[in-house]
């Protein structure tokens, strides 16, 4: 027989079915209560620099010293991760096709592979790499130092190089591809060539973009009164964010839109960012993920923070 119980724990409210649902199941499943940011219980102390969602009841984290968690049901635990390399960028296509990449030591870089039941390292890369973003299962992009690299399911080949380093990748699709960092401008692939595409704010350092649709497109910067930049598919508005720019952002659809960065935390509604309290004590955040719902972010010293909408 299934119950209802509710659980009070720093200003959230928690409430699941017996038995535990299982991830791939409706994201209705596990109910989570938090009108403001609440502080999520974290297994590590390392810096989590990146997060995804694969539902609101399945959610990734990786860190420093290659730390993999993951939230199911409410509950964050520790994966058995197949790298010690710090980590820096997750992003996945189910619960089981999701992938992690970081910092290269000694020339063997830091790419992790997870099939639903573990997480296996990935040959190919030496050099550092910042984020990872995937269009299907035989076309998943990475940033880092320079490169841009292409994983067509069986190996990878550099896609580009520019100037940086490359901090971000989003994209729509195999043929609408977005890649920025500091020092390099915003560059667009459109499935057969590169563009560079200056937004005009006043710098050519941007920590993320993210790509909504083709004709939607968001960088962040640190330029004050101009933190973000909107492309409408033929031009860039430049529009204030808060005192800092964002490390991440994430969306739900174009008039909800989420960031996090330093120790703030955004939300775009269709006219204007809007700045909220994130959980912690003086939080550095690195990136924000979003469910129907529900958003998480991440920061140093494990820091998870999670809100409901």
């Amino acid at each position: 027989m299934k119950y209802l119980y509710l659980v009070l724990l720093t200003g959230c409210v928690t409430a699941e079915l017996d038995g535990g649902p299982d991830p791939e199941e409706s994201e209705a499943v596990a109910a989570v209560t938090c009108p403001t940011w609440c502080q999520e219980t974290s297994p590590t102390t390392s810096r989590l620099h990146g997060v995804w969602a694969a539902s609101a009841s399945d959610v990734f984290a990786v860190g420093d010293g290659g730390t993999i968690l993951r939230r199911v049901s409410g509950t964050w635990t520790t994966m058995t991760s197949p790298t010690t390399h710090n980590l820096r960028g997750v992003w996945g296509l189910s619960s089981s096709d999701v992938w992690a990449c970081g910092v290269a030591v000694s020339g063997v870089g830091a790419v992790v592979h997870f099939n639903g039941t573990s997480w296996s390292l990935v040959s190919g890369p030496t050099g550092d790499l910042e984020s990872v973003w995937a269009a299907s299962s035989t076309d998943v992009w990475f940033t880092g130092s320079t490169s841009v690299l292409r994983w067509n399911g069986s190996s990878f080949s550099t896609a580009a190089t520019f100037s940086g380093p490359l901090l971000s990748v989003s994209g729509t699709g195999s043929s609408d591809v977005w890649v920025t960092g500091e020092n390099t401008n915003v560059h667009h692939w459109n499935g057969s060539t590169w563009t560079t595409l200056t937004p005009g704010v006043g710098t050519t350092a941007y920590l993320s973009v993210l790509a909504v649709a083709a004709n939607d497109d968001w960088v962040s910067d640190f330029i004050p009164n101009k933190e973000t930049a909107h492309w409408n598919g033929s031009g860039w508005t430049a529009v204030k964010a808060s005192t800092g720019g964002w490390n991440g952002m994430s969306f739900l659809s174009s008039t909800d839109i989420w960031g996090a960065g330093g120790s703030h935390v955004g939300h775009w509604d269709g006219t204007a960012w809007s700045s909220e309290t994130p959980p912690g004590t003086s939080p550095v955040l690195w990136s924000v993920t979003t469910r129907p719902g529900n958003a998480w972010v991440v920061g140093n010293s494990g820091l998870i923070g999670h809100r409901t909408f």
